[in-house]
């Protein structure tokens, strides 16, 4: 049975970010990403018309994800120690995602360094994801606007921070204890 187009499509993606994962951005070639799925080049070209197309679509996807996971955390916290709960499951969170994080790392630098439509994608996922946690922090919270938003800004940063920390591997980070710094100075 031939797989539908949306499936492949998804075949595709995960093969590519499994390549970019172990070998980076520019170290996996379309060649790369047809051979480790078992299709031609022109069959991958039918689905996706340029590695740019790939990885866009991978980013979209990755950021969902994350957006999605800090989300829940903010949504599913208990009313009893909401600001508790929501920082140490992030924290949580961020400690567990380094095959996630070295993605999120290798598409920042792309985006950074040489891909101005990456660079635009990722620009306005963030400023979706921050705007979207600043308006979560103020509903579940019913913090003033301004107190959610330098708090959603935190967070993002946060994320980022120790993601990169965590992909660098130069000391164990303390999650709890920052956790605990960040619970203590927030509520």
């Amino acid at each position: 049975m031939k797989p539908s187009n949306t499936n492949m499509k998804q075949t595709i993606l995960l093969a590519a970010t499994k390549l970019i994962t172990e070998n980076g951005i520019k170290n996996t070639s379309l060649a790369d990403i047809a051979k480790a799925v078992g299709i031609s080049k022109g069959t991958l070209y039918y689905h996706y018309a340029s590695k740019d197309d790939i990885i866009c679509e991978i980013a979209d996807s990755h950021l969902k994800i994350i957006t999605g996971a800090v989300l829940n955390c903010v949504q599913n916290a208990n009313t009893e120690h909401p600001k508790d709960e929501i920082i140490k499951s992030i924290l949580d969170k961020i400690s567990a995602i380094e095959g996630t994080g070295r993605v999120h790392m290798y598409l920042i630098c792309e985006a950074i360094t040489a891909n101005e439509s990456l660079r635009e994608r990722i620009k306005i996922h963030y400023m979706d994801w921050r705007t979207t946690l600043k308006d979560e922090i103020k509903k579940t919270f019913h913090d003033d606007d301004e107190s959610s938003d330098a708090l959603s800004f935190l967070l993002v940063s946060i994320v980022d921070g120790l993601v990169v920390q965590s992909l660098l591997k130069t000391e164990k980070i303390p999650f709890e204890e920052i956790a605990t710094f960040l619970i203590n100075h927030w509520c």
